[in-house]
């Protein structure tokens, strides 16, 4: 991990251009631009809501009010989360093959791609984060000081998706079906995270599925210390950490043993 650590001092201005560059370049040439940093996410939540708290009458059943509002920003709460992870895996798969004329640069850092890849993505998730506790406010919640436990949730997340982004964009670049794989997979995941339905609704028998899943706890989690004022697990924490540290120590492990052959085939 100082490898890690070393790659974000030693580039710390580098990646901060590119990822301006990038969040620039994210809706350059639209006419609403970083509007739809806000559009999108809304437009989500209005349809998912529609979907499951209106025509299937879903409730999460919690103390609170268990009405339509309260379901959405329960839900829209585990959106948040797994979206910085699904944008920054599935970007990662592009990241070194749409950058062709940097891989045959040999002064060029390419392992500052998957993070500048994940910082946008972060940047820009957490505009989802700020609608989470606008919208838990406008249904009378008040958050509490637990709010400041988010980073703690929040850098295993990065970690892991920073792991996975570099196995895919390392990948990608050898095999191009990646990038379809890794859509169906984090589309499958998307449903198999608790997200819009409790994890107590799960039978038994399949809940120790979902318990594999590190996104499930990260859920969870967020949910505690966002709308309902409870201070995280800190045994789930420490585990997130570490399988986030193994994750990312692996990914680079991965990216930079492979990436000596990233020129010959591109």
């Amino acid at each position: 991990m100082l490898q890690l650590l070393n790659i974000f001092v030693s580039n710390r201005q580098l990646i901060r251009q590119l990822t301006l560059r990038q969040m620039a370049a994210r809706y350059r040439g639209s006419a609403l631009g970083y509007i739809w940093t806000l559009s999108h996410p809304l437009l989500m939540l209005a349809v998912y809501t529609l979907v499951f708290g209106v025509i299937f009458k879903a409730r999460w059943g919690v103390e609170m009010d268990d009405g339509t509002g309260a379901f959405a920003v329960i839900m829209f709460c585990g959106m948040a989360v797994f979206n910085i992870f699904s944008e920054t895996v599935n970007g990662c798969a592009h990241c070194i093959i749409g950058n062709a004329n940097l891989v045959k640069k040999v002064i060029f850092p390419l392992e500052i791609l998957p993070v500048v890849q994940l910082l946008s993505t972060t940047i820009l998730g957490m505009v989802w984060f700020a609608l989470v506790l606008l919208g838990a406010l406008a249904l009378g919640m008040q958050p509490g000081w637990t709010v400041l436990f988010l980073p703690v949730l929040l850098l295993p997340l990065m970690l892991i998706a920073l792991g996975l982004g570099y196995f895919v964009a390392a990948t990608t670049v050898f095999l191009r079906d990646i990038p379809h794989l890794t859509g169906i997979a984090t589309h499958i995941l998307f449903f198999m995270t608790p997200i819009f339905y409790p994890e107590s609704l799960v039978p038994e028998r399949l809940r120790l599925i979902l318990q594999c899943d590190p996104l499930t706890p990260l859920v969870a989690q967020t949910r505690e210390i966002l709308l309902f004022g409870r201070p995280p697990d800190w045994h789930i924490c420490v585990l997130l950490w570490l399988i986030g540290l193994c994750l990312c120590q692996l990914g680079l492990m991965w990216f930079m043993k492979t990436r000596k052959g990233f020129a010959d085939v591109l």
